[in-house]
């Protein structure tokens, strides 16, 4: 980043930080309160005993946040990668890459149940209520347990008393188009009503060229919802919603190395990559008031999920390897039943059970070709379907007691039953091509990519909280927390055959310490939240990546799977602080530091300087201890503000709006180097009626068109058609980046 770069951020955020505090004094000001649901029960950001993020709908939509991955610019210490397969949403220094049916770091929920498949919601952004980022291990209230965190979507209810509608209608540089529109109807007045919302999405955002092809990629996303919502009486209300997704995405790899820098966007593949995503959830919520004030709540979905996923593996314009996956999980089912106690003086308390059943089949189709001497080819036809099924139970039981007026004592139990089946047999034939192009006659030979014993998995586990929490004043609230996380073992699902005990690893424990406060600063005109952690994994889940090893052709190929390691660690420090700094300017900001390291991982699986065996499925092996055991960057900020000024008789106002991220190094596990720390601001000028009715908005995204390489993955090597053998592509694959600068214009109308 240059000088003159770093000068004009600076200045900027500058601007946008300094307000006239003066104004306040004339006009006192008190921040709105925050409420959420992070406990499964109603209550304020600055009640709430744990580190959460939240974010409106109106924030989202704002902030030209069109996909998931937009996120984590609202806030700091958080990563969201992906485009519908290889999807990650990472907090505290770590995540899951979710390329197999693995048990995610950080768990999602969409109107309260859990989503299986989160692949699936990265591009449906759009007509939301409410975005809550809760960190740290969840091990009582959510479906599935998490070591990391979870992240819940509320979608916009039915207006039950008035007709209301809305539309969005973005349009940006690189052939970009988004609308949202949304319609909510009250079928019977006060008692019941639907509403139905819309996405359409097409954009080049990525501006990538795939330079042997000659094209660009291009990504589209068609998305629908209906929700119906009943509220019959003050006891009883019932809300459906049902969803519906499809995108269709270019995935041509973007790479760096001979002679291509990763900032010039290009692809060199020798055929198109694609993607499809097909998802659908319908999930229910039932919620019935007892005249006790106990509230019974049964929360039922049915979600089927299927993405496609065809592309050069290799990346590079050699014909090497192709492969096609397709992850289909269709009648997956899961349900929550759960009875609580409502505003008790001395204990409040919520107890129930979760159970989910699921079954899913992963077709893979691989084509990979080795020269075995000059003019004489071999390919290798792949076929591993993977089949895995699920059955999950869990009890759990939330309790809060109120030790005093100002203290009050949580503890949280849950136990967690599951059981998992998985087998994937690889067949692999063998034809030599002749000249012509034909093929000669096979040779079979299969390969069972789970051992046996792998097989079929029993875990349970024992995970909860105990949490303490003290106001000090009416304007401070301290808490102390110990939090137990946990995830299933799991199976490896691979493309190609590779060693088979890389094809299942063990379940995953955590333990975690949390000192926090909230404090109302400034007479209530501002929030401060912050927070330090200490956790400490056992039998941790680690992402080995561009693991050589020998396959069954004689050549080395790469594979990147989840391994186990004895023991990590990951600590660090969350705050984030927001002011009405006057009548006219708001500010916020946020500041992350996490620190994830292996503590004990002799013998884990890598690539490394010395020689591979001779026999097939050979390995090396790394003493990791003291590596970084994600790749996440070890620092984090966002400053975000808003000014505001009224436009004489016209019932308007005009806004100038600011966005501002920094990120230290991320680490490449691929590369084992650091890669890109970045600086980037977005800035939004706009117009707006009072009352909200309608905006016109002109943004640049990433102003200063800065560039960063943010996740990279080696890639194996290609035939060497003249010479025979195998060479290496000389490549490296760019999985992720900062997008380019984008400059967009957003118009909106509310009826």
């Amino acid at each position: 980043m240059s000088c003159s770069t770093q000068k004009n951020i600076a200045a900027t955020i500058l601007i946008l930080a300094c307000g006239a505090p003066a104004a306040a004094r004339d006009n006192p000001l008190v921040l709105e309160e925050v409420i959420v649901t992070a406990q499964k029960r109603v209550e304020t950001l600055a009640d709430t005993p744990m580190t959460l993020n939240v974010l409106s709908g109106a924030q989202i939509a704002d902030s030209a946040s069109f996909g998931l991955t937009d996120l984590d610019k609202l806030t700091s210490g958080l990563a969201i990668e992906g485009s519908g397969f290889d999807a990650d949403i990472a907090t505290r220094g770590l995540g899951t890459d979710l390329n197999a049916p693995i048990s995610p770091r950080v768990t999602t929920y969409v109107d309260g149940a859990y989503i299986d498949q989160q692949r699936g919601l990265f591009s449906g952004l759009y007509d939301l209520q409410q975005v809550e980022l809760l960190r740290g291990p969840q091990g009582t209230l959510y479906g599935r347990t998490s070591p990391a965190g979870a992240l819940t979507v509320r979608t916009r209810d039915p207006n039950v008393r008035e007709v209301e509608a809305s539309i969005r209608q973005s349009f940006t540089e690189h052939d970009g188009s988004n609308t949202q529109l949304g319609l909510s109807v009250p079928l019977v007045e006060n008692e019941l009503a639907l509403r139905v919302a819309g996405l359409y999405d097409s954009n080049e955002d990525s501006d990538v060229e795939n330079l042997t092809l000659d094209r660009q990629n291009e990504n589209e996303t068609t998305a629908w919802r209906a929700t119906l919502l009943w509220e019959p009486n003050d006891r009883l209300n019932l809300r459906v919603s049902y969803h519906d997704i499809e995108d269709k995405f270019d995935i041509d790899p973007v790479v760096k190395g001979n002679g291509i820098e990763f900032d010039d966007r290009v692809a060199v593949a020798d055929f198109s990559s694609k993607l499809k995503n097909e998802s659908d959830y319908t999930i229910a919520e039932l919620n019935y008031n007892f005249s006790n004030d106990w509230v019974a709540t049964l929360v039922a979905s049915s979600q089927d999920n299927t993405i496609t996923r065809y592309w050069d593996d290799d990346a590079s314009p050699v014909q090497g390897s192709e492969q096609t996956v397709i992850s289909k999980v269709t009648g997956l089912e899961n349900y929550e039943l759960r009875l609580a106690s409502q505003g008790n003086d001395v204990w409040d308390w919520t107890a129930g059970v979760f159970y989910q059943d699921s079954d899913s089949t992963t077709p893979v189709f691989a084509d990979t070709y080795r020269a075995l001497a000059p003019g004489l080819t071999l390919l290798v036809e792949t076929t591993g379907p993977a089949l895995i099924s699920g059955e999950v139970w869990a009890l759990f039981s939330h309790n809060t007691i109120h030790l005093s007026e100002n203290g009050s004592l949580t503890v949280g139990l849950r136990y967690n039953d599951e059981q998992t089946s998985a087998q994937q047999t690889f067949t692999n034939n063998f034809y030599i091509v002749n000249e012509d192009g034909s093929l000669g006659p096979p040779t079979t030979a299969e390969f069972e990519g789970i051992l046996p014993g792998d097989q079929d998995l029993s875990d349970d586990a024992f995970t909860g909280t105990l949490k303490y929490q003290y106001r000090l004043r009416d304007d401070f609230m301290a808490y102390a927390s110990y939090d137990r996380g946990w995830r299933r073992g799991a199976a490896n699902v691979s493309g190609l055959p590779q060693p088979p005990v890389f094809g299942a690893f063990d379940a995953e424990d955590s333990d975690n310490i949390e000192l926090g406060f909230k404090w109302d600063i400034l007479a209530g005109r501002g929030l401060f939240n912050a927070a330090v952690y200490y956790q400490v994994y056992s039998d941790f889940q680690y992402q080995a990546e561009s693991v050589e090893f020998r396959n069954p052709e004689g050549d080395v190929s790469l594979a990147s799977p989840v391994v186990n390691v004895d023991e990590a660690e990951s600590y660090g420090v969350d705050m984030d602080v927001t002011v009405l700094l006057s009548q006219h300017w708001r500010l916020g900001a946020a500041l992350s530091y996490n620190q994830a390291e292996l503590t004990d991982a002799q013998d884990t699986a890598c690539s490394s300087d010395q020689p591979l065996g001779d026999a097939v499925f050979d390995y090396n092996t790394c003493d990791l201890n003291g590596e970084r055991a994600g790749q996440l960057p070890e620092w984090s900020g966002n400053i975000n503000s808003e000014y505001t000024r009224p436009l004489g008789h016209l019932d308007s106002e005009w806004y100038l709006r600011g966005l501002f991220n920094a990120e230290s190094e991320y680490y490449s596990t691929s590369e084992g180097e650091d890669l890109d720390s970045y600086l980037a601001l977005d800035l939004f000028l706009g117009l707006r009626e009072a009352a909200g009715r309608w905006d016109a908005s002109v943004w640049v995204k990433n102003v200063f068109d800065e560039s960063a390489q943010l996740k990279t993955e080696r890639r194996g090597s290609v035939p060497d058609y003249v010479n025979g053998g195998s060479m290496e592509s000389g490549l490296v694959w760019v999985r992720r980046q900062l997008n380019p600068r984008t400059l967009g214009v957003t118009l909106a109308y509310n009826f």
